[in-house]
């Protein structure tokens, strides 16, 4: 009769520790060198769903002033549109670069053409968001390197691993408790990433909008509900000689 051999959890950890990969657990986790400060496109994070599923109107948000904004009324503007200057907040904060007001960071984006409003013949208008393009350029405004670029999941943590932050392009729903229906319309900073045999699993983001505490600041997002809303677009975001 074959003898079976018996390892204890101790020994295992050993023979990792040497360098041993027997394929018992193949799992990376690879976060940044470096603490990612956290902010959200509203004032109080506490009221988020409320907010956003218009329960509450934002001008009645008691910290409006905190943003920066210069009334309730443009607070109130920039609630669901202000996604992508909180990515270049967090990762221009993270990076040591200044810390400005989330609104200061809009009307500098604006004034830069970066957020896009598209004039159709009929005299509509219809609102397409932040240009990545320009979102980077802020980025460069504060010292830091950055690049508007295609990438696929796999590419994510490689860029995470070299200690360069990612913010996302994917769907506001993955930062809700519902289906994931649509792609795009809404950026996201990703801070780490699980890896198993090479395939990210799980993604950790601090998500601008995210609805409930737990989906906000280090949400814990899976990578096959975060790739439903990815378009396959990042701007990739690091301090030279960093």
């Amino acid at each position: 009769m074959p003898k079976i051999l018996r390892f204890s959890p101790g020994l295992l950890d050993r023979f990792a520790g040497l360098g041993y990969d027997y394929g018992w657990n193949r799992m990376e986790r690879i976060s940044l060198p470096y603490l990612v400060p956290y902010t959200a496109q509203i004032a109080s994070p506490e009221l988020a769903d409320d907010i956003f599923m218009h329960r509450l109107p934002p001008e009645q948000d008691p910290r409006w002033a905190e943003t920066g904004a210069h009334s309730p009324e443009e607070y109130a503007h920039w609630v669901e549109r202000g996604c992508g200057v909180a990515c270049v907040k967090m990762s221009v904060e993270a990076l040591g670069g200044p810390t400005r007001p989330l609104l200061d960071w809009a009307r500098e984006g604006v004034a830069l053409g970066g957020y896009l409003i598209e004039q159709r013949e009929n005299g509509e208008s219809v609102e397409r968001g932040w240009i990545h393009a320009a979102l980077a350029r802020l980025c460069h405004a504060a010292g830091l390197q950055a690049e508007a670029r295609p990438a696929t999941l796999k590419e994510i943590p490689e860029h995470l691993r070299a200690g360069r932050l990612v913010i996302a392009s994917t769907s506001y729903e993955i930062g809700t408790e519902g289906p994931v229906t649509k792609r795009g319309g809404h950026l996201v900073v990703i801070t780490g990433a699980e890896v198993d045999g090479g395939q990210p699993v799980m993604f950790t983001i601090h998500n601008p909008s995210g609805h409930f505490t737990h989906l906000q600041a280090g949400g814990q997002i899976p990578a096959v509900r975060f790739a439903q809303g990815y378009t396959g677009r990042v701007i990739v975001v690091w301090r030279e000689n960093a």
